[in-house]
């Protein structure tokens, strides 16, 4: 088991904060139009990037497994998440897409099986996908 934690402190500049975890710090914030200063992505772009992050590091994980032969040549990964507003003007992230571009070393059959364990393997997308809809088109 790991343990994780950000410290965020709200910076009382339009909508910035301040998240610090060990010794990286990052700054989110809304766009203007919703009275941030556009200084840092906002949470969801955040969250979307977790996604992304977490498979790549799914694949990597893999791929640096004692006696691994695969090869990455090519993996990129573009989320897409759509947001639901309700009455309340409370919202939530109803649907997420993963385009998905995986080439390696392998041939088709091993690559699609490599890129379904890279899935399987993702903590952020077994975090998310009982509450949120996600939808994944590899290529």
């Amino acid at each position: 088991m790991a343990v994780y934690t950000v410290h965020t402190t709200y910076r009382n500049i339009g909508s910035q904060t301040m998240n610090r975890v060990g010794d990286h710090q990052f700054i989110a914030d809304e766009p203007t139009i919703f009275l941030g200063t556009d200084a840092g992505p906002n949470p969801v772009s955040y969250l979307l990037g977790a996604v992304g992050a977490c498979l790549g590091a799914s694949a990597a994980s893999i791929v640096h497994r004692p006696k691994s032969t695969v090869k990455i040549k090519k993996f990129e990964v573009e989320v897409t998440g759509e947001t639901e507003r309700f009455a309340d003007k409370s919202s939530r992230v109803a649907k997420i897409h993963v385009k998905l571009t995986c080439e390696t070393n392998l041939n088709p059959a091993e690559n699609q099986k490599f890129i379904e364990e890279t899935i399987h393997l993702c903590t952020v997308h077994n975090t998310l996908k009982d509450a949120v809809e996600f939808s994944f088109e590899i290529n």
